[in-house]
């Protein structure tokens, strides 16, 4: 087996065991969330790196998947050795998917007002409430999503669930993506 296909196969697997440990310490994870997501980053943008130069001899990749990669790798490095990036990633983090949350409610609001709107329109044999129902879960994520602004807490553990199920589905990802790397003989 090359150093490349090695290195990103074992990156996957060390991806996959971190994200099973991360899954079953969801608090934890949480509270260092900056600190993980540095670490995940560095060692996605390595193997990505290295994925590149194996990849690019046998199909026309794009620089910039590897100036991305590069990218990914000097982010990761900053997140992992500034404090204040980590904390700056745990909050911002919390408050973006509240904020995501919010957002999809509004539209779903919308869509309902919409469906009534085209439901008026029908005769009274096709009619029906159930454009209620989103206004409802519209109306449920809205509540939700301020509690949790308000209890970050409860949002942490649910990130620290789905940050983990992240890192997973990357180093499985990863693991595949080393398996097309062709065993090349040493020249």
């Amino acid at each position: 087996m090359n150093l490349r296909k090695f290195l990103v196969i074992l990156l996957g697997v060390v991806l996959v065991i971190g994200g099973i440990y991360c899954l079953f310490t969801p608090i934890t994870t949480f509270l260092t969330t900056g600190y993980i997501v540095g670490v995940f980053i560095l060692c996605d943008a390595i193997a990505n790196i290295s994925a590149w130069f194996s990849i690019k001899k046998y199909v026309n990749i794009s620089g910039w998947y590897l100036f991305g990669a590069i990218v990914s790798a000097i982010f990761g490095i900053l997140v992992i050795v500034n404090v204040r990036m980590q904390f700056a990633v745990d909050m911002a983090i919390v408050y973006i998917v509240c904020a995501w949350i919010i957002m999809l409610a509004a539209t779903r609001i919308m869509l309902a007002l919409k469906i009534k709107k085209f439901n008026d329109l029908l005769p009274n044999a096709f009619k029906n409430s159930r454009w209620i129902s989103l206004i409802l879960v519209g109306i449920l994520m809205i509540i939700f999503a301020v509690i949790c602004m308000l209890q970050p807490g409860i949002m942490s553990v649910i990130l620290g669930v789905l940050i983990s199920w992240t890192i997973i589905f990357n180093g499985v990802s990863l693991i595949t993506l080393g398996s097309y790397i062709p065993n090349l003989p040493k020249v």
